[in-house]
């Protein structure tokens, strides 16, 4: 059971986004990403995420429709198909990462809407896999497809064909994980070869993880990746707030007493519980179920992190 997280992580404080893309190629943006990344490793998390800080679909985008960097329209020349994060992390001493790329359909879907063709497909799916290509092996122990729509929006419904043709390019040789924002979809997953590993949402609605069933996974030979942490910190301050009546938006230091409360090391562990009851070995991954970036700041985050290794602890 690997403790991992999504990679999306929240800005440091006096930063923006747009300054992250006038900076982008700056050696104080690669400082920025190794610090983040040490944040993680420090916490506990077993294979941590490249510190996503972008955009997760114009951090690919801006890459595969670059003129200048493309073989065709939205397919990208492989040697421009490269993370620049992922880049500054290999300057250190890393000995495994987990790399999130967002996924052919989440990708098309932003571009096109839910009107699917195959061709445009097929160049994106390619595209994704060049990004995939271009990894080290030695380091990456595990990629991440991120499709958050698959599932979710009901106006995208991908043929049997077109999943085909949307995951065919992706040669990886460790795991590969799917990160779906909800379950719904996740039988049609099931008969992809090149994704060993289904990511589901399931801390905030617990429900989500009794909709997986464990014979179909053993059937197909596939994993699960659990999330056991809530993300939605909204949500989880909002709980508090109702819980005790204050208002922690207004103090630094009660969030981070919401997040001990709400999630605490103990109710993670209970998830953890419940997860490994459903699922016994073909449960590999857990971790929060989504990104972090949302969170106020980085040591809000920071917090959620060290409550999952704390309760991956009291097991």
């Amino acid at each position: 059971m690997i403790f991992d997280e999504i990679g999306s992580f929240p800005l440091p404080e006096g930063i923006s986004r747009d300054w992250i893309g006038e900076n982008l190629h700056s050696r104080e943006y690669a400082e920025m990403v190794r610090r983040a990344f040490l944040m993680k490793v420090n916490a506990g998390v077993d294979l941590p995420t490249y510190p996503q800080f972008r955009d997760m679909n114009r951090m690919f985008l801006d890459l595969i429709k670059n003129p200048e960097y493309q073989e065709d329209v939205y397919l990208i020349k492989k040697e421009f198909a490269r993370i620049g994060e992922v880049e500054a992390l290999l300057e250190m001493d890393v000995d495994k990462l987990r790399v999130c790329i967002t996924g052919p359909f989440e990708l098309y879907y932003r571009e096109f809407g839910p009107v699917i063709y195959d061709d445009v497909l097929e160049k994106i799916s390619i595209s994704v896999g060049r990004f995939v290509e271009n990894l080290d092996g030695a380091v990456v122990r595990c990629i991440s497809l991120d499709e958050p729509s698959l599932g979710t929006n009901p106006e995208l419904q991908p043929t049997e064909d077109q999943l085909e043709i949307a995951y065919e390019n992706i040669n990886f040789d460790g795991d590969v994980q799917i990160h779906l924002h909800s379950p719904l979809y996740y039988t049609k997953i099931l008969g992809i070869e090149s994704i060993n590993v289904v990511g589901i949402e399931s801390a905030k609605d617990e429900r989500a993880m009794e909709f997986v069933d464990r014979e179909e996974l053993e059937s197909a030979d596939k994993y699960v990746r659990v999330g056991i942490a809530r993300s939605d910190i909204d949500g989880i301050v909002a709980e508090y707030n109702a819980r005790t009546g204050s208002n922690a938006w207004k103090d630094k230091n009660e969030i981070l007493k919401a997040i001990d409360t709400i999630e605490s090391p103990e109710v993670i562990k209970e998830r953890i519980l419940k997860a490994q009851r459903l699922f016994g070995e073909r449960l590999k991954y857990i971790g929060p179920d989504c990104g972090l970036f949302s969170f106020p700041s980085q040591e809000h985050a920071v917090k959620l992190l060290e409550n999952i290794n704390e309760a991956r602890r009291l097991l």
